[in-house]
């Protein structure tokens, strides 16, 4: 914005000098000797912007994931103009609010609209997978701004206002790519599963991973947010925990998955954060209240 305006500044001060007169007779007339007969600028030379142009791109150029506390909107182009944003909000660790919708690219605005907007509950399995759906609306409508530079978005939610002004971030890997994860190595990376550092979470996660590893339940039975699920099943209590656990195994492809988790920048979404392939999902059920931080597990999977 600073070099636009730079440019069309000295643009305005070149085309008064063309109306006038030469550059170095407006300069005598005001005072300044030394410029007399000279084309300068505080005493360089004045560039001729006489061809300068300022394009935009008519193409979409602002593809990936954009994050705000536990919220992520992604987009990606469709056909001609148009742009598909998928939007996620996590309400719990199991639970989500979801939009879809699409809208043509406006290249001089910078912006988005739709009219199109679908909002769904999503409830998920312990598996990732979708349990039960309802879609709530389906005639949503708004806007997103994105800035000059593309590293931020505002969205403007005219159903619901739901997103309050709020600015959503690009995330950029190192060197400069897009991906849909929250940003690697950033302190914050686990903000919107949990309060406690990142440094405690990944110690935490990987003391777990060590414990599943070993089958060490009577470990982590304490570490369990009851109802836990086993296999896809509930289990209420620590004394059925450790009756359902006495005989079970890791599975090679479980143990093979755990051994590779290094417990850096674990994925993570609404349902939780995820170690190894699924084996074990966490989750901070103090998350978003006043109550002190605390990483438990909430399913384990792969065992025989």
């Amino acid at each position: 914005m600073l070099t636009a305006c730079t440019v069309l500044s000295m643009t305005a001060c070149a085309t008064t000098n063309a109306a006038g007169g030469t550059p170095g007779a407006l300069n005598k007339d005001s005072g300044n000797a030394d410029a007399e007969g000279s084309d300068t600028i505080f005493g360089e030379a004045t560039p001729d912007l006489s061809d300068v142009t300022i394009t935009r791109s008519e193409e979409f150029a602002f593809e990936g994931t954009y994050y705000s506390d536990k919220c992520h909107i992604t987009f990606s182009k469709g056909t001609d103009k148009t742009v598909n944003v998928k939007i996620g909000w996590s309400s719990s660790y199991n639970e989500s609010y979801e939009w879809t919708m699409s809208g043509e690219y406006d290249n001089e605005a910078y912006c988005i609209q739709y009219e199109n907007g679908i909002k769904k509950d999503v409830l998920y399995k312990a598996e990732n997978e979708v349990e039960k759906e309802e879609t709530l609306y389906t005639d949503g409508t708004g806007t997103f701004l994105f800035s000059l530079s593309g590293d931020s978005v505002t969205w403007t939610d005219k159903k619901e206002d739901v997103a309050q002004g709020r600015i959503f971030s690009l995330y950029k890997e190192e060197g400069g790519n897009q991906s849909g994860e929250p940003a690697t190595g950033d302190a914050n990376y686990y903000q919107a599963f949990s309060a406690m550092s990142k440094s405690e979470i990944e110690q935490t996660a990987d003391s777990i991973r060590k414990a599943y590893l070993d089958e060490d339940w009577e470990s982590l039975k304490s570490l369990i947010a009851y109802p836990v699920m086993i296999n896809g099943t509930a289990i209420e209590n620590e004394e059925k925990f450790l009756k359902v656990m006495k005989n079970k195994k890791i599975s090679s492809d479980s143990r093979k998955a755990m051994e590779e988790e290094d417990c850096r920048d674990m994925f993570y979404n609404g349902q939780g954060l995820c170690l190894g392939s699924g084996q074990v999902w966490l989750i901070d059920p103090s998350y978003m209240t006043d109550e002190t931080p605390v990483i438990k597990i909430k399913t384990i999977q792969g065992l025989k």
